[in-house]
């Protein structure tokens, strides 16, 4: 049987190939946008990296240190700022291979009790609820999930601008 962390890490993996994959080629077109209440790539990614505030590995890291009881998190955010507007695709490769890095970092040594264990508050603050989640739940919704929805986003503006 496969352990929740073996799991983990192996989604995390396919996400990271499915990303990368997906911007190849789209290096001059992150800004572009079928209409304006589409987010374009560069949104996509930035929301990506840091959702929940600081990213998913610093919440994960967190839990499983035991120095986060609780955190934040806002849908429907870009998550843009001036700084992440000037940053070239491969800047923005680079980030993201620094989150994976990091989150395999944080799961590298944790047990199935650690990951389905030592549940934390969610404040989500755009639904105004409050939700007890583990880092297997997190992990599951708030990455493999929602990631994964905007893997598909990046597939459609790719198709939208005639990639294959």
């Amino acid at each position: 049987m496969t352990s929740l962390r073996d799991r983990h890490l192996a989604t995390a993996h396919g996400i990271r190939a499915d990303l990368l994959e997906l911007l190849e080629g789209m290096d001059y077109c992150l800004d572009w946008k079928p209409e304006p209440s589409v987010w374009c790539v560069r949104e996509v990614v930035c929301h990506l990296l840091d959702t929940p505030p600081g990213g998913i590995h610093s919440i994960v890291r967190g839990i499983l240190l035991g120095e986060l009881e609780e955190y934040d998190i806002w849908a429907g955010r870009a998550n843009m700022t001036p700084e992440k507007q000037a940053k070239d695709m491969a800047q923005l490769r680079d980030d993201i291979n620094t989150l994976f890095q990091e989150l395999e970092q944080a799961l590298g040594s944790a047990t199935d009790e650690d990951l389905a264990g030592k549940p934390v508050l969610a404040h989500f603050k755009s639904r105004e609820v409050d939700e007890q989640r583990t880092v297997d739940m997190l992990l599951e919704r708030g990455f493999d999930g929602h990631w994964r929805e905007h893997l598909n986003q990046i597939g459609d503006l790719r198709a939208s601008l005639g990639f294959s």
